[in-house]
């Protein structure tokens, strides 16, 4: 049995520029995210992963 506690993280990625990062908490990506596409109007997606 595996004992490891499992955390959510966060993947963010720019689509027209080589931004790209990981996160522990969706309110972090999801400030990146927007604070990125009003300053450059890049696609950026943010994705949960396990």
């Amino acid at each position: 049995m595996n004992t490891t506690p499992r955390t959510e993280r966060y993947h963010l990625v720019c689509r027209e520029c080589s931004l790209e990062r990981l996160y522990d908490a969706a309110t972090d990506a999801d400030a990146l995210s927007r604070d990125h596409v009003a300053a450059t109007g890049h696609r950026v997606v943010v994705d949960r992963i396990a």
